[in-house]
């Protein structure tokens, strides 16, 4: 959602559960799945998952550290034509960090290359320079969010330049047709928005990888302008739009301020925000996790369920028993039967949430600056599957137990896991967010 996201229009739950998405397009079992799972939501209106293809095994090769090539606040857009091109040094050979070997990378091949192609709705002709401002601006916040900073090599982020006529509400002037009303954008996947879409990706070239028709590699950011100055809209959104033929379907983020509905369109994670607070949530929490929809999300208070338990208090990784990392704090868009692992997180929000001492509604608990560590974790462990670096296990619970027994140790020894929860630990403490009355610890394991 964007930054203004009080009078966002509520998602219905089954397209919190659509966020999900599978894996493993070598594995036949679980292509077989997939086509299913795809076939199944179709036919019930909701939003079609994110996919995974596995491009062929990456090589290794020597880099100097994990992050973006220079450090510095990006340059402005590089045009090429109608495109703007945003932090080629960083993506131009695809690469990821070896956790194995810190201060090194893993290339990538071409194959699995993430192209994040961002469109603009509502910029007039006088405004290309704004655009690649826009474009810019979006690609150096991506920089300073962990995990996307230290990931950076295998994304490449581009702007398409495609003027509008004239902007307002309505949209029959647009370019991309999206429509919007002061409480949030109303309509964004009519026949004229799909097609402009998917013209605009013919235009500007991306990987076609991609699982029973969904574009596995490809998420689209749609930023929409509704006036002059800084770029502004309603709360945004995230959807997965179809083709006008019907025959394929890309993830995308609308909106303004597009980096939480990013971590629903690539990471499939879940708002965390209280939307609807009663009845209480529908969904469960299956007792083996799989990579294909292990959520942000817990519906459970079975401490041997919670998919975050090994950062809850007192753990080899958060040792401090007094900490509020890990625990069960109320609130996955439904309030009764659903919790999130930390107060505060990119993907949690306002709307009807509670303050922390729940004395009144409608307080904004979204961190713009992080994802808590259960989300990061999730993020990375996606973008390893999609990438082919998890191998092609048969199913997306062997998957989820190789990322849990042989990646997560390295994941969190390179991203420095145990020091940054002690320091957001000392931070929590100062806040003196233990004496919230929005969360609760879970029970001893048995």
């Amino acid at each position: 959602m964007g930054r203004t996201e009080r009078n966002r229009r509520p998602r219905p739950a089954d397209e919190q559960a659509a966020a999900m998405p599978p894996t493993g397009r070598k594995a036949a079992g679980l292509a077989l799945f997939l086509a299913f799972l795809v076939a199944a939501t179709l036919a019930a209106g909701a939003e079609i998952p994110p996919a995974a293809a596995a491009p062929p095994p990456a090589g290794r090769t020597p880099a100097a550290g994990v992050g973006p090539a220079s450090g510095q606040e990006p340059a402005a857009a590089v045009w090429e034509g109608d495109t703007a091109i945003a932090g080629r040094e960083n993506w131009q050979k695809p690469w990821l960090p070896d956790l194995r070997n810190p201060g090194r990378r893993i290339e990538v091949p071409e194959a699995g290359r993430i192209d994040v192609v961002l469109l603009g709705d509502g910029y007039l002709a006088e405004e290309r320079d704004a655009f690649a401002e826009d474009v810019r601006s979006w690609y150096a916040e991506f920089l300073k969010l962990t995990p996307w900073k230290q990931l950076c090599g295998v994304f490449r982020v581009r702007g398409l330049w495609t003027p509008s006529p004239s902007r307002g509400p309505a949209a029959e002037g647009t370019y991309y047709r999206v429509q919007y009303a002061s409480q949030g954008l109303t309509e964004v996947q009519s026949a004229e928005t799909r097609r402009a879409l998917y013209g605009a990706l013919g235009r500007i070239g991306i990987n076609e990888a991609r699982l029973s028709g969904h574009l596995t590699h490809t998420v689209v950011v749609m930023l929409v302008r509704t006036g002059p100055g800084p770029l502004r809209s309603p709360s945004g959104c995230a959807r997965t739009l179809a083709s006008p033929d019907g025959k394929t379907t890309v993830r995308v983020a609308f909106g303004a301020y597009t980096h939480h509905e990013f971590g629903h369109a690539w990471a499939g994670l879940g708002d965390e925000y209280i939307n609807i607070a009663k009845p209480s949530a529908s969904r469960t929490t299956p007792a083996r996790p799989s990579i294909l929809t292990i959520s942000n999300l817990c519906y459970t208070k079975d401490p041997l369920l919670v998919p975050w338990r090994h950062l809850a208090p007192g753990g080899p990784l958060n040792p401090d028993p007094g900490s509020v990392i890990g625990v069960l704090w109320v609130g996955g868009v439904r309030e009764e039967g659903a919790w999130h692992s930390e107060a505060r997180c990119l993907m949690n929000g306002r709307h009807d949430n509670w303050d922390l001492q729940k004395t009144r509604r409608g307080a904004s608990l979204r961190d713009p600056q992080r994802f808590c560590f259960w989300c990061e974790e999730i993020a990375v462990a996606r973008t390893w599957l999609k990438t082919g670096q998890l191998g092609n296990a048969a199913g997306g619970e062997e998957l989820w137990e190789k990322w849990v027994r042989e990646v997560r140790p390295l994941y969190q020894k390179a991203f420095d896991v145990a020091a940054r929860i002690k320091g957001q630990n000392e931070a929590n403490a100062r806040e003196r967010l233990a004496e919230a009355k929005i969360y609760e610890r879970p029970a001893p394991p048995p």
